[in-house]
């Protein structure tokens, strides 16, 4: 009789989501010889191919393909029993994973997170600055802060104030170009290198018709490329308004506010060193609501 083991369907599950043998030992985090082993014993067990090796990546066979909704459900029963029964664990003490994007973590996390570790020592932080969306239903973090309209249905929702942007440059910038009209020789510093994707954010301010000459997408680099007068660029009010060295450009009659929300797994509500956690970084946050929407009684 075939039988696998979980370790099995969770090497499966992260080549299918990786679509690679290195991407999958990075995401379980062991090395790419026992990954391409596991699955090639895999594979020999069922008498048939999982996947097939195209340029592009590992493409799913059909018996893999009717493998991987199984798998999912499985690998979620065990998650959340996992949740569960370390979850009732009520001490102060272990580890606490985040995930947000860099921003936020460079200029709002971490003074929260010192303030934190100074009132409990025993409580581990670990960090992941990334724009990738951390899976929570998977344990991919524990806490996660994004910027999006409404949580998912599926986890509990801590809302925090919204987070105010603007357009920056530095006023030696601001001085010697223009940056409306029919041809403005004023640049964007832009975020990505899709050409849509920033043009969407560039038409919500009066400065639309500039063009991207730059794209630095590390935020410490981007924002050094602003300071050091390569273009204008949107940044968080809370970020920008800190630079001496950069202003706001003159015209913007209405900020772009975003919502931003603490997201944690309902299963993780019995862990009380999450739920002290939560409330004691919605609580920091709160402490800096008008500089996050933008100080708008200055403006």
């Amino acid at each position: 009789m075939k039988h696998f083991e979980w370790d099995d369907l969770r090497v499966f599950l992260a080549i299918f989501r990786g679509r690679s043998v290195r991407a999958a030992a990075r995401l379980i985090k062991v090395s790419h010889s026992t990954v391409s082993r596991r699955l090639q014993a895999m594979e020999d067990q069922l008498g048939c191919k999982l996947f097939i090796r195209q340029p592009e990546g590992f493409i799913l066979t059909e018996i893999g393909e009717a493998m991987v909704e199984r798998a999912e459900r499985i690998e979620s029963e065990i998650l959340s029993m996992q949740r569960e029964v370390f979850g009732r664990n009520t001490s102060l003490s272990g580890p606490i994973r985040i995930s947000a994007i860099p921003h936020i973590v460079q200029n709002l996390l971490i003074p929260c997170v010192a303030e934190f570790t100074a009132l409990y020592p025993d409580i581990d932080i670990q960090i992941n600055a990334s724009y990738e969306i951390a899976n929570l239903s998977r344990h991919d973090a524990d806490v996660a802060i994004r910027i999006q309209k409404t949580p998912d249905d599926h986890l509990i929702g801590h809302r925090i104030p919204d987070i105010a942007s603007a357009v920056y440059a530095t006023p030696d910038y601001i001085e010697t170009h223009r940056f409306t009209g029919a041809e403005p020789t004023g640049h964007w510093v832009g975020w990505i290198s899709n050409n849509k994707e920033m043009a969407k954010w560039h038409n919500e301010t009066p400065f639309s018709n500039c063009r991207v000459k730059h794209c630095i997408y590390e935020p410490s680099a981007h924002l050094q490329a602003v300071k050091a007068g390569l273009g204008c660029s949107i940044l968080f009010c809370f970020i920008g308004d800190k630079e001496p060295s950069l202003v706001r450009l003159p015209g913007q009659t209405k900020l772009k506010s975003s919502p931003c929300w603490i997201l944690t797994h309902p299963d993780l509500l019995t862990t009380e060193r999450v739920r002290v956690f939560v409330r004691f970084l919605r609580e920091s946050i709160y402490k800096r609501e008008l500089e996050l929407n933008g100080n708008p009684t200055e403006y």
